[in-house]
């Protein structure tokens, strides 16, 4: 989760700051393979990448209400953007793991949040 969260608010050489790193741009920073199935060795999964998304809303939701304490008021609605981006993509999912489910129906939740917090900030 620390890459995603670490790409997104720096960037890289290749991707500007705000963007999604893929499950297998992590694995190559990492220098971990991904999604093997043929062999057991030490790989990143789908379902371990889509945790590491649900952590990184999460985090940015609370980055969001930090940034309006701290007078910065454009980082919440790019944050507001980007998290309904990806509850977009979850809503998508036809999730049958149960741990994964309930993280990701608390997404709502986040979007809600920001929602308001963005919502706030303009009065």
């Amino acid at each position: 989760m620390a890459v995603v969260l670490c790409y997104w608010l720096a960037g890289s050489g290749e991707k500007p700051q705000g963007n999604l790193l893929t499950i297998e741009e992590v694995g190559n920073v990492l220098d971990v393979p991904t999604n093997v199935k043929d062999r057991d060795i030490f790989h990143i999964t789908t379902e371990e990448y889509l945790h590491a998304l649900i952590s990184l809303i999460e985090e940015l939701a609370r980055l969001a209400v930090n940034s309006v304490t701290l007078g910065d008021y454009q980082k919440p609605l790019q944050i507001s953007k980007f998290v309904k981006d990806l509850h977009a993509g979850f809503q998508i999912l036809n999730l049958k793991n149960d741990a994964l489910r309930r993280r990701s129906d608390a997404i709502k939740y986040n979007v809600l949040a920001l929602s308001m917090n963005t919502w706030r900030k303009s009065d």
